[in-house]
């Protein structure tokens, strides 16, 4: 039983918490209703937000904060019209201090590697999130900590380990072309959005297969996929909306 000196306590904590550690506002970007319902009642219930504003997809969040700044964010990386990524780089080069934690389906190398160079604080993975998990990463990312999942931080510890992870092997520009390639890009169209010759992205494809050590098209196609740098979700290309981010 909670006596009147614990009670005392217990209210001193909320209220120093408050005030230390003003963060008042936050923002759940999430299409599935029912997930979204469940982390703004999360974040209503036990981490005493004044405001919790839910948003399904990347757009409709985006004007919401142009309306008003967040303090904390949770978004999901695969939305409809903006998709996560790039709503997250938008957010923090327009307010810095926001703190973010990114949801997602997808846990590949190409995910984990543009989250942990965009800035977004944390990282769950959908397959991975129990409440105890969404309580520690919203505990942590709040306060300003870094938090990833399980998954996450074996696929981080895979790649550092891993002397041939693609990012260790291609530059943004090849990484690019085989984005492209692998969207079933013509040469033509790749080479006006490269600012190359046909002929050199011909060239340049035969390279990456060679540093790759793939031996055809086909096979750098089903390499993108593998690693996350091509994925779709109800017809929408994320990747190709993070390069032409607002």
């Amino acid at each position: 039983m909670i006596n009147a000196d614990m009670l005392i306590i217990v209210l001193i904590v909320r209220f120093l918490a408050h005030t230390i550690c003003p963060m008042q506002r936050a923002l759940i970007v999430e299409d599935e209703e029912l997930v979204r319902e469940l982390l703004a009642s999360v974040l209503h219930r036990e981490f005493e937000f004044d405001t919790v504003t839910e948003a399904g997809d990347g757009l409709v969040a985006q004007k919401a904060f142009e309306a008003s700044d967040y303090d904390f964010v949770v978004l999901d990386l695969m939305l409809p019209n903006l998709d996560g990524l790039s709503l997250a780089r938008w957010i923090l080069l327009r307010s810095p201090g926001t703190r973010i934690l990114a949801l997602s389906s997808e846990c590949d190398d190409y995910t984990i590697r543009e989250v942990n160079r965009s800035g977004i604080l944390g990282f769950v993975h959908k397959q991975e999130m129990s409440l105890e998990v969404i309580f520690s990463a919203f505990n942590d990312v709040s306060a300003g900590h870094v938090y990833y999942s399980t998954a996450a931080q074996k696929k981080i510890e895979q790649m550092w380990q891993d002397p041939d992870a693609y990012y260790k092997i291609l530059n943004e520009q090849e990484l690019r072309l085989v984005r492209a390639v692998a969207l079933g890009h013509s040469y033509q169209l790749i080479s006006s959005a490269l600012g190359l010759q046909p002929a050199t992205v011909k060239r340049r494809e035969r390279s990456v297969m060679q540093k790759l050590n793939l031996p055809d098209q086909a096979s750098l196609v089903r390499f993108a996929l593998d690693r996350g740098i091509v994925k779709f979700k109800g017809g929408l290309d994320w990747n190709d909306l993070a390069e032409r981010a607002p």
